[in-house]
């Protein structure tokens, strides 16, 4: 395993061109899940100060496990290549593609297996601890460029800070609602002030504009994604609007 960037400052975390580079200059290697052996490589880019939420990117080849025992944490995958299958232990079988993702939930067990080599960005809760209210069902995400979420009726957004309307989806939450995971779609605008959470924004359309107190400016578009840490303090706009995947964990 190899590790970019552990913080509790308040900077942004950029997953981009150079970040995927970074994984691929990283040599495969054995890695022993606890339920099998996969061939892989990982990369860590962000790594909560309690040590209890992660952020990386992952490629593995092609591989299967028994998980006979309670999964250890949430943990969130995005396919950007390749193909999951996953079946509980009751049979249902699930198949994830790219461009989809799923919230696979502590105590969660079935088996696993990697059908097409794979590269995915993942999110985990409960490195050393969580809790869920429901620990039998994998949760889902249809791609949203494609899949028509009923995300609602576009609201005002924090109207006191901001001039932005928009709607969306929670997905999943822990039980302290400390990690969370959704959809948001809004229009054009901007709110400025400190964050209070760590956040890793995936723009599905539109672009993401962060602009720090120095006035240096981030422009985080499809295909790129941005953490940013708790105690960042800056402008957020979306000069087009956006359609992004959102994570959320407090510390």
């Amino acid at each position: 395993m190899s590790t970019v960037h552990v913080s509790d400052a308040s900077e942004l975390i950029r997953l981009n061109e150079n970040t995927y580079d970074a994984l691929q200059a990283i040599e495969f290697e054995a890695m022993d899940t606890g339920y099998a052996e996969f061939l892989t490589k990982d990369l860590e880019i962000f790594t909560s100060s309690d040590e209890n939420f992660v952020v990386g990117i992952y490629q593995s080849r092609t591989g299967s496990e028994v998980i006979d025992s309670p999964y250890p944490y949430n943990e969130y995958m995005y396919i950007l290549e390749g193909e999951i299958v996953t079946k509980t232990v009751e049979g249902h079988s699930h198949t994830y593609r790219q461009g989809e993702s799923f919230i696979m939930p502590k105590g969660w067990m079935g088996d696993f297996s990697i059908s097409k080599d794979l590269k995915i960005i993942y999110a985990v809760d409960g490195i050393n601890q969580t809790e869920n209210l429901d620990s039998n069902h994998i949760v889902k995400i249809n791609d949203p460029r494609i899949f028509d979420y009923d995300l609602g009726e576009y609201e005002e957004y924090y109207p006191e800070q901001s001039n932005i309307t928009a709607r969306g989806i929670t997905f999943f939450s822990n039980k302290a609602e400390t990690f969370q995971i959704g959809l948001w779609e809004s229009t054009e605008g901007s709110i400025s002030g400190p964050s209070t959470y760590h956040e890793f924004m995936y723009p599905l359309k539109g672009e993401i504009v962060l602009t720090n107190s120095n006035g240096e400016r981030l422009v985080t578009k499809p295909g790129q994604g941005v953490i940013v840490p708790a105690n960042w303090d800056g402008e957020f706009s979306v000069p087009q609007g956006v359609l992004k995947i959102w994570i959320i964990y407090q510390e």
